[in-house]
């Protein structure tokens, strides 16, 4: 059974702005009605984490589209702030960055990511393609039909 898109909650980590409307574009193409928010650093987005888990998003699956390179709280103190926390560790994660140094990308599976992907080859319609098919054909916690 596929999953419906009111269930998902997207959050947009990322400091540059033409990214943010790149992503907030792509996501609206998925469903007009899709549920998102921003975050210019991970000091931000793990308040906004820590207070909509408390007030709402506590029945959503939140995914992140995560920038590595931000002022404050760059990717990857954000990615061990939030796998060290109890209620936010297993929240799924897309790195979004403009680095492809292996160190970056090691690191970064290191903390559990869904994925990794270059801005340089970011592709509107496979990103599209890509976040529909996961969406549709993943198994999420909690969605579990019984025993397998």
């Amino acid at each position: 059974m596929a999953n419906t898109l009111e269930s998902f909650h997207f959050l947009i980590v990322e400091d540059d702005d033409v990214d943010i409307l790149m992503l907030k574009r792509i996501l609206v193409e998925l469903d007009k009605d899709i549920a998102f928010s921003i975050a210019h650093d991970g000091v931000e987005a793990l308040e906004l984490l820590r207070d909509e888990t408390e007030d709402g998003l506590a029945n959503e699956t939140v995914i992140i589209l995560l920038d590595i390179n931000m002022p404050r709280m760059g990717g990857h103190e954000f990615l061990e702030n939030l796998r060290a926390d109890e209620k936010l560790n297993e929240t799924i994660v897309f790195v979004l960055s403009t680095s492809t140094d292996s160190r970056d990308i090691n690191k970064s599976y290191g903390r559990n990511i869904a994925g990794y992907i270059p801005k340089d080859r970011l592709n509107r319609d496979e990103f599209k393609t890509l976040m529909e098919a996961f969406l549709n054909m993943n198994m999420f916690p909690g969605s579990g039909g019984g025993e397998g």
